[in-house]
């Protein structure tokens, strides 16, 4: 029996990792790349092992409720035990990222917020008819139960009447999860997957010298209102450090724990190069090259050969011994150079409504929201698509290769689907726009 942690490190560029995560063993995979631009999607391939257009979850189509099995469901199948943590609303209940998870805890965003579980706004909304003593009872008996969380839900609400004075004791999520892994007795068959988010907007550890990161993606990128960029990639910078620093202790619990831990980013960020900020648009390099390391016995050295999260997929498939379809491959076998692709499915819905709102033209919007592809292939290469035509790193592997990615996306099963809007209420809206998601 194998164990495994799975555990993504939202928005850690490539280029951050390797300056401040050279503590951590494994085999490093330097040419790895993501499917996608931004979490849902890129979540959707490494839980399916197919691209995202292959399993209709993107900008257009939120929510992981396509057909395809999960790899959660997969491992579910077979006995294992099946825990989550997430720090992300994107991936989290609230989406249907809990398919195939015996539990699936969660940061203060997801605590407060998630599927089936209440804050006080709703605790004051039930019993009506009960007297003072029997509502209060019924409170503390459903939360004593699980139903409710109720201090995550005092925690942030005191934040929030402070002003925000005591919203650097806390972070995004590591130092919970780091409890939860102390706290937990795993057993020899299990599998772990964790989204932790220090490194994502707004950027705000507890150590952070920074009083204030935000800004307007959206003006920075459409238009010539662009912030300083030098203060805001130093507050990455700290996240990225605080991040270290506590996914060392994380690392040190899970080794003792699992058989392998692989680590892995989902996307990067951007702060004003090529003329785009955080990940709102576009396959750039700086977005999808995502730092990936499998820890466990006989995993040194490093891989240059193209490799992405469908390979992750593969990987944790070969390990558990279960037979079930992906595109990837057995990152700890014999690897082929196979082309990657990355895809971008244009803006996300809720973000053109409030573009519209904002009084952006239609033309601007549309331009936005074309589609966009990139392939990673031998020796380093990475060809994309842009706005302004065709760019690329390193030596092309053949000699057109804006022709090689159309044939390429030519064998995709591309599922055209365009879902119902998902409803989430106002609290899930409100933390999505602290993430920066309109």
């Amino acid at each position: 029996m194998t164990s495994v942690a799975l555990i993504v490190l939202d928005t850690l560029r490539k280029d951050a990792f390797d300056d401040g995560f050279d503590w951590l063993p494994g085999r490093r995979f330097d040419h790895a790349w993501s499917t996608a631009k931004w979490t849902m999607p890129a979540h959707a391939s490494l839980f399916t092992g197919k691209y995202a257009s292959e399993v209709g979850v993107h900008a257009k189509a939120e929510g992981f409720d396509c057909p395809e099995s999960a790899l959660a469901e997969y491992l579910q199948q077979a006995g294992y035990t099946t825990r989550a943590f997430s720090a992300n609303l994107m991936v989290s209940p609230v989406f249907g990222f809990d398919r195939g998870f015996d539990t699936f805890q969660g940061a203060w965003r997801i605590n407060v917020n998630s599927k089936g579980l209440k804050g006080w706004k709703e605790i004051t909304e039930i019993g009506q008819g009960d007297t003072g003593a029997q509502k209060y009872a019924d409170v503390v008996r459903r939360a004593l139960a699980g139903q409710y969380r109720i201090w995550p839900s005092i925690k942030r609400g005191i934040q929030k009447r402070t002003g925000g004075f005591l919203e650097k004791t806390t972070d995004d999520g590591a130092t919970r999860f780091l409890q939860i892994v102390q706290e937990t007795q795993y057993g020899d068959q299990e599998f772990l997957f964790a989204n932790l988010m220090e490194a994502h907007a707004p950027y705000s550890p507890p150590t952070s010298s920074i009083d204030d990161s935000s800004y307007d993606e959206v003006a920075a990128t459409l238009t010539e209102n662009e912030p300083d960029g030098e203060p805001i990639r130093e507050a990455y910078d700290e996240a990225v450090r605080y991040l270290s620093d506590k996914y060392r202790q994380i690392f040190a619990e899970l080794e003792r724990e699992f058989d392998y831990v692989i680590t892995v980013g989902d996307h990067g960020e951007l702060f004003g190069e090529h003329g785009s900020w955080r990940h709102l648009h576009g396959v750039y390099p700086e977005l999808t090259h995502i730092p990936l390391v499998i820890s466990g016995p006989n995993c040194t050295g490093s891989c240059t050969k193209p490799t992405s999260l469908l390979d992750v997929h593969r990987t944790i498939l070969e390990l558990t011994g279960i037979d079930a379809p992906s595109r990837g491959q057995d990152l700890l076998g014999e690897i082929t150079e196979q082309p990657r692709l990355v895809e971008y499915e244009g803006l996300r819905s809720p973000r053109i409504e409030m573009m519209y709102d904002a009084g952006y033209a239609d033309s601007l919007i549309a331009t936005y929201d074309a589609p966009l592809m990139g392939f990673a292939a031998s020796d380093a290469y990475f060809g994309y698509e842009t706005l302004d035509g065709w760019n690329e790193c390193g030596v092309p592997p053949v000699e057109d290769p804006r022709k090689y990615l159309q044939e390429l996306q030519e064998t995709l099963e591309i599922r055209n689907t365009v879902s119902d809007k998902l409803e989430v209420s106002d609290a899930v809206k409100a933390k999505l726009r602290d993430l920066g998601y309109a």
